[in-house]
């Protein structure tokens, strides 16, 4: 009850009866509260009294107002500990066994569905279509010459010089000189790993971590070991050391931000961590941030959102930065980015001799794009989309997946991680997913062991509609039939 006589306000009293309602789960994350002339009658209050709490509520990121429909919870209020997929396993060092596996399964998750929440692409609508189109008749009339002849490694120096002022957000220091032009993040990824490790090396990974990178230590002839990651923190530092300890690691590779598959980020002191380890131990990290720019707000509940990667810390060029604009303008311009530190020639050399560079016309109509400021107006637009498509599909994975199911809530990406109740089998899951025509993918490919055959990835970079909420309903249903 409301104490009138107390020295807390009436609306803070109110407010945080509210508030603990939310945190004990009464009002579940994105549900309707009671209208203010509703909760004014419970409580026998004004209507001026609710109204004030209403407004601190949603000054403290609590709730939020839709209009003419009234307050509901933010879904993107962290959940209890025990909501999250727990610590992973890691496991000893191995060969790559699933390069086979994890190619099936692309044909699969890249094939045309109804509602495709596998592949990890923006929907077409996500991008800044006309804009590039715009940019990309501009250069090709005006710089003829310099869109069809050869651009050969590190790439051209004005998109360098431009890549080097925006690293400045996340306080890395470089200059253009520092950075290499690549076909996208895979190819800085693999140009990196290449030149820092011989076939037959062994390369410590989160786990799970993208599948791309088991593909292309498969290819380099790699062994892998995987370190036990907090879906929320990110790798195990302690663990990491261990293994530094035990095996003749060659090198580390780890995602920054917004790791793909589980949407999590490695705290500052973390981050200062393993670029201490890197040193201690002589042995380069490979950083993947390609998720980097898409940050969400940061709001109560949640943790301060992660604003520097590895590569922020690293003054002795231990750590290889690895990005590209494939998850935010368009993958298929194919233009990435790798800051190789001491391996910079290196990873030239390698270059040169595959790929000479990125695509001529991709690079002049990117660097056309980024110098008009139509990439910052892009992202706020992009980030805030993406951040509203996660927080309705939190939403919908509570209300329609079985009971203990988890899931963790990134602060940034589209990449949803979700656990689900063990029994679940994702591989059949994905069979019958694709009979009603959605995509989903299942989480052995993230992982050279088994330890994830009950999870599944999703990607929210769809347009949110009925047919989306269905598809999610209809995977819901799918799992609940196989308990």
């Amino acid at each position: 009850m409301l104490q009138r006589q107390a020295e807390q306000p009436l609306y803070l009293q109110l407010a945080d009866h509210i508030a603990d309602d939310i945190r004990e789960g009464i009002y579940a994350s994105g549900s309707k509260v009671p209208s203010v002339r509703k909760l004014a009658q419970q409580h026998g209050v004004s209507i001026s009294t609710v109204t004030q709490a209403y407004a601190w509520l949603e000054d403290q990121g609590w709730i939020s107002a839709r209009p003419q429909s009234g307050y509901y919870v933010r879904s993107d209020i962290a959940p209890d500990s025990d909501e999250r997929p727990p610590l992973s396993l890691g496991d000893e060092p191995r060969d790559v066994t699933k390069g086979e596996f994890i190619n099936q399964m692309l044909t699969r998750i890249n094939r045309s569905a109804t509602v495709n929440l596998g592949a990890a692409i923006p929907h077409i609508s996500w991008l800044p279509q006309r804009a590039l189109q715009t940019h990309i008749q501009k250069v090709s009339r005006f710089q003829t010459a310099d869109v069809l002849n050869y651009t050969f490694s590190p790439g051209v120096e004005e998109l360098r010089s431009h890549i080097a002022v925006r690293m400045r957000d996340v306080g890395v220091r470089c200059l253009s000189d520092d950075i290499v032009v690549t076909h996208g993040c895979a190819e800085a990824l693999t140009l990196c790993l290449r030149s820092v490790t011989q076939p037959g090396d062994l390369v410590a990974v989160e786990s799970p971590c993208y599948y791309g990178f088991l593909q292309i230590a498969k290819m380099l002839n790699l062994k892998v070991i995987e370190i036990p990651t907090d879906p929320q923190t990110g790798i195990s530092i302690d663990a990491l050391k261990l293994a530094l300890q035990q095996w003749p690691i060659k090198a580390i590779e780890v995602s920054s931000r917004y790791s793909n598959p589980t949407g999590c980020s490695i705290p500052a002191e973390n981050q200062q961590q393993l670029v201490a380890l890197a040193q201690q131990y002589e042995v380069p990290v490979i950083e993947d941030d390609i998720y980097g720019d898409i940050s969400f707000p940061t709001l109560r509940g949640q943790k301060q959102a992660v604003n520097s990667v590895l590569k922020t810390y690293d003054k002795d060029g231990w750590v290889l930065y690895c990005s590209s604009f494939s998850k935010t303008v368009a993958a298929g311009l194919r233009v990435g980015w790798c800051i190789p530190g001491r391996w910079k020639n290196k990873v030239m050399e390698n270059q040169t001799f595959t790929t000479f560079s990125a695509s001529s016309l991709s690079q002049y109509a990117l660097l056309s794009y980024l110098q008009n400021g139509h990439y910052d107006r892009h992202l706020r637009q992009f980030r805030t989309q993406a951040a509203t498509n996660m927080q309705r599909f939190i939403q919908a994975v509570r209300d329609y997946f079985p009971p203990g199911t988890k899931i963790n809530e990134p602060a940034g990406g589209f990449i949803l991680w979700v656990a689900l109740p063990q029994g679940v089998d994702a591989m059949a899951l994905h069979y019958d997913a694709l009979q009603a025509s959605i995509v989903v993918t299942p989480g052995g490919l993230f992982s050279n062991t088994e330890h994830f055959s009950n999870f599944i990835r999703l990607s929210a970079a769809v347009p949110w509609n009925e047919q989306t909420e269905q598809a999610l309903k209809t995977l819901g249903a799918l799992a609940e039939k196989q308990m």
